[in-house]
C-alpha cells in the first residue's frame, strides 16, 4: 500500500493510504448558484466511484445541508473562507465543512450538536419526522433540520469549534459515509 503525506487544516501533516482521494474541495465564495453546479459534479463524481444511489443520494444531500448552513449563517470574511471537501478512504467517503461563525453563536451550537450527538438513533429520528411534520420554518427558509440531517444520514457524525481571530470560531464539520453502506 502506497503512503503518501496530506497536510491538515492545522499544518500537521497526516499518512493516509493512496486510497484516500480527494474527490471534491471548494474554498472560497459560496452561493446557491455555486451550489447546484457542485452538486452536478459530485454525483459525477460519485457515479465514477461506482457508488449506488442509495448512498450516493446520502452524500449529495448533506453535502447540500451544510453548504445551506454556510450560505445562511456563516460570518463572511474575505480573510477566512469557508471549506466544503468530500474525499475517499478505505473506510468510506468523508464529507467535510468548514466556516466561520460569530462567537455568539459558539454556545448554541456546543449546546446542540452535544444534545444531538448523545440522542439515541430513534429519538434523533423521531426529531427529524417531528419537525418536519410540525415544525416551523425560520425567516431564513430552514426548519432547523439541516444537521440533524447530516447527522440522521452519515455513519460517523463529529464536529469541532475553534477560537478564530477577534469575535469568531471556525465551525468544522465531518460526516463519514462507510463503504459497508455502498
Amino acid at each position: 500500500m502506497t503512503k503518501i503525506f496530506v497536510p491538515l487544516l492545522r499544518g500537521y501533516p497526516m499518512t493516509v493510504s493512496y486510497e484516500h482521494r480527494l474527490l471534491f474541495r471548494h474554498e472560497g465564495v459560496l452561493d446557491m448558484e455555486v451550489l447546484s453546479h457542485f452538486v452536478h459534479n459530485i454525483d459525477k463524481a460519485l457515479q465514477k466511484e461506482a457508488v449506488r444511489v442509495p448512498l450516493r443520494r446520502r452524500i449529495v444531500s448533506s453535502l447540500i445541508e451544510l453548504a445551506q448552513n454556510i450560505i445562511r449563517y456563516s460570518a463572511n470574511d474575505e480573510k477566512y473562507p469557508p471549506l466544503l471537501a468530500l474525499s475517499r478512504s478505505d473506510q468510506g467517503f468523508i464529507l467535510e465543512a468548514r466556516n466561520l461563525v460569530h462567537y455568539s453563536q459558539e454556545l448554541f451550537l456546543q449546546t446542540y450538536l452535544q444534545n444531538l450527538t448523545q440522542m439515541p438513533r430513534k429519538d434523533l429520528e423521531a426529531l427529524h419526522y417531528n419537525t418536519l411534520t410540525e415544525g416551523s420554518f425560520s425567516d431564513s427558509g430552514g426548519a432547523g433540520l439541516g444537521l440533524v440531517q447530516v447527522l440522521f444520514k452519515s455513519d460517523l457524525f463529529e464536529y469541532e469549534l475553534i477560537p478564530a481571530d477577534g469575535e469568531y470560531s471556525w465551525f468544522s464539520v465531518k460526516a463519514t459515509f462507510f463503504h459497508l453502506n455502498i
